[in-house]
């Protein structure tokens, strides 16, 4: 691999670590984005039912976390007209109002909204309806002695802004008990998916519709620019200097002049209400749409603000101050990046735009910015600020930088068309070093042993250019593939082309096989297959053991008593934590003691797993066994008994009887009186000279060492 690609693999590698240690306390690595079926339909055909269609996510590793039907959110709430608005008898501030809901008769409902008053067509909730503000239910109830019998809704109750000041009045020829989705025209489904730090490509529409054509076969359609952005007008009317080249990497820029900032029109505000945004005005609504659509955020300048007509990308510097989009001044750190204009800054890079500069009423030019931030830097700024935005948010996770001159181009026609607007001939692109795509070799023998799948080099092309993988080269088995920059911070290595050829290709494709063949000694079981682990764990919970899992990692000093050849990490995250155990019982120690501790003197535990040690070459070997232990006092049934405590004969009872239980035969059994500091007795089953089962009595002196005042024994299977 070369220094570049090297340099790549390890800032990918700070990026996914600084996702996870800056991540907000209590918070989920993995965040959430809604998709709206309708704004998707745009890019992609979708026929699919929606249960279909969310299984279809879900079989491509991408979790849907909730389905909204907005019809169903919506149910029981209809446009409905005031006929009569009387004063309540017994309240001042509330209104008795009769009301036409379109149900047949007039309905009583109580209002406690000062604007409420006769003749006005409301949404009205009816019983049985679910406020999207609050989650409550609207019943009949009496208040102050009146009977109600739905709701007058404000904006806010129905999450459509945050006016409570009074009810929404409504403009609309509408009959009386229509449905208020109707009136929305919100007929939509809304998909919340699961967002994980490596999948970025996911936080846009555009994404998941490609996600989509590898699973439905259907081309992906992206909206064609019809301006060509031609010309040089704009090189006289701006200039972008990016002095901080390793924090921003390409730097776009459009410009439409003659512009009116107004509400936006129904298409662009439906389409931001679907997926939870707040409509601010039409020009900022444009950038938020382009964002949600292709997962590249955007900002818009006012044009007249910018001092000098030129913009800065750099460092902070000796900037310690500066007043975000939130009115909030915010205090920096000499590395935090800025975007300024010829005099000061005017925007954090990839996180939130400066007060001076903000979209307002009278904003007549407006310059349009399209980005690429480091991801890293973006994420330490962001976490240094306290301030996370949906812009930040994409930028952190690594945006597409192929992305941002479409973008741009994109935002820039779209707020010509709904603004009035004319584009300025020409466009900014400020690229210093080119970004080169990553290329991943994949070995198509290595590919089907992980898979344990054939898969021909047709299938495995056929599955990757599906979601924009290309072919470069192939040569004795082993392709080299072109990644997507809108996917390089995921998918670096060979293993993780595999991992996407079987995900798109689907994980219910493996087989898994219905039985293991598990085998104490060298399968002499007179040429019967058994799930041996599956059969030895049934017969040892009958025999009154409970099954435990313990720490793989154990502290080096106290290994040490059972020997040298043990496996001592690199960067153990703790000194108790610093070596892999040697055995299997040497983990169990603490479990022991922590029950003895807590007055359960009578354990029969077993458990099975890996130890691991090191040959005489100093090469790591694995391997895997069953352990049973038992320890204190021997559980007795009978009070005629005498108490005692478990001995070495009580264990061979139990490996001979389960021996008897596989069948297992041709065994030997060899006795050792080993008085050593670490056991006083051990037992060994040989089936020819391999051990196949091995029993130790551990010596009192050494027991008393650890803290354990009790008799403990231990029966080994390696398997």
């Amino acid at each position: 691999m070369s220094i570049a690609g090297k340099a790549a693999q390890i800032h990918s590698f700070i990026l996914k670590i600084s996702l996870i240690i800056f991540a907000p306390k209590g918070a989920p690595i993995g965040q959430f984005m809604k998709i709206s079926l309708n704004w998707l339909r745009n890019y992609i055909d979708v026929s699919l039912p929606v249960d279909d269609l969310v299984k279809g996510l879900i079989d491509l590793g991408i979790e849907v976390e909730s389905v909204e039907d907005q019809q169903k959110r919506l149910d029981k709430f209809v446009i409905g007209k005031v006929i009569e608005r009387t004063k309540h008898p017994n309240a001042d501030k509330l209104s008795v109002c009769k009301v036409d809901a379109g149900t047949g008769e007039i309905l009583n409902i109580v209002c406690g909204a000062p604007n409420v008053d006769t003749g006005q067509t409301v949404c009205v909730a009816l019983v049985g309806a679910i406020v999207p503000a609050g989650q409550f239910e609207i019943k009949k109830a009496k208040l102050r002695g009146e009977v109600s019998e739905g709701m007058i809704c404000s904006a806010k109750e129905l999450e459509l802004g945050d006016d409570h000041s009074g009810i929404m009045v409504l403009d609309t020829a509408l009959p009386v008990g229509t449905p208020f989705a109707e009136y929305l025209k919100q007929n939509d489904v809304i998909l919340e998916i699961g967002i994980t730090p490596n999948r970025g490509d996911l936080l846009s529409h555009i994404g998941v519709a490609r996600e989509l054509g590898a699973l439905t076969g259907n081309k992906l359609k992206e909206p064609e620019l019809k301006s060509d952005f031609t010309g040089n007008d704009l090189e006289k009317k701006i200039s972008v200097d990016i002095q901080n080249t390793n924090g921003c990497l390409r730097y776009c820029g459009a410009m439409v002049e003659g512009i009116t900032v107004k509400e936006s029109p129904d298409w662009l505000k439906n389409y931001i209400l679907a997926i939870g945004l707040r409509p601010i005005n039409n020009i900022v609504d444009i950038t938020n749409f382009v964002m949600m659509e292709c997962g590249q955020p955007l900002h818009a300048f006012d044009y007249d603000a910018i001092a000098g007509k030129k913009i800065v990308v750099r460092s902070a510097g000796n900037d310690k101050k500066f007043r975000t989009l939130d009115s909030k001044e915010r205090t920096l750190r000499e590395d935090v990046l800025l975007i300024c204009d010829g005099e000061k800054p005017v925007a954090l890079a990839g996180i939130m735009g400066g007060e001076n500069s903000e979209i307002s009423n009278s904003t007549t030019n407006v310059l349009i910015e399209s980005a690429y931030f480091d991801p890293v830097l973006t994420r330490l700024s962001s976490k240094f600020l306290g301030l996370q935005s949906d812009s930040s948010y994409r930028f952190e996770r690594g945006v597409d930088i192929e992305r941002t001159e479409w973008a741009c181009k994109r935002a820039a026609q779209l707020i010509a068309e709904v603004s009035g607007g004319n584009i300025v001939n020409g466009f900014v692109d400020n690229y210093p070093v080119k970004l080169e795509k990553l290329k991943v070799p994949l070995r198509l023998s290595h590919l089907n042993r992980i898979a344990g799948i054939s898969y021909t080099p047709e299938r495995t092309n056929e599955l990757l250019s599906s979601i924009g993988i290309n072919t470069l080269s192939a040569e004795s088995g082993t392709f080299e593939y072109e990644i997507p920059q809108s996917r390089r911070e995921d998918l670096m290595r060979e293993i993780d082309l595999v991992e996407e050829v079987i995900r798109l290709d689907g994980y219910d494709k493996i087989e898994i096989p219905e039985y293991s063949s598990l085998y104490l000694d060298t399968r002499d079981f007179s040429g019967k297959e058994y799930d041996m682990l599956r059969e030895v764990r049934k017969y040892i919970v009958g025999r009154g053991f409970k099954e435990i899992i313990s720490n793989t990692l154990v502290e080096e000093n106290f290994q040490k008593h059972f020997g040298e050849d043990y496996v001592k990490l690199m960067n153990p995250s703790s000194d108790k934590m610093n070596v892999l155990r040697r055995d299997l019982y040497t983990g169990l120690f603490e479990v022991i003691k922590l029950n003895f501790e807590n007055s359960n003197t009578s354990l029969k535990l077993f458990e099975t797993g890996n130890s691991f040690s090191l040959d005489e070459n100093g090469k790591i070997t694995e391997s895997r066994c069953l352990i049973l232990v038992m320890a204190g006092e021997f559980d007795l049934k009978s009070f005629a008994q005498k108490q005692r405590n478990f001995n070495i004969l009580d264990m061979v009872n139990e490996a001979e009887g389960l021996f008897e239980k596989l069948s297992v035969e041709n065994i030997k059994k060899y006795d050792y009186n080993a008085q050593n500091a670490l056991m006083d007795y051990s037992i060994e089953y040989k089936s020819r000279n391999n051990v196949v089962c091995k029993i130790i009595s551990f010596s009192g002196k050494f027991l008393n060492s650890i803290g354990i005042e009790r008799p403990v024994i231990v029966c080994q299977i390696p398997y």
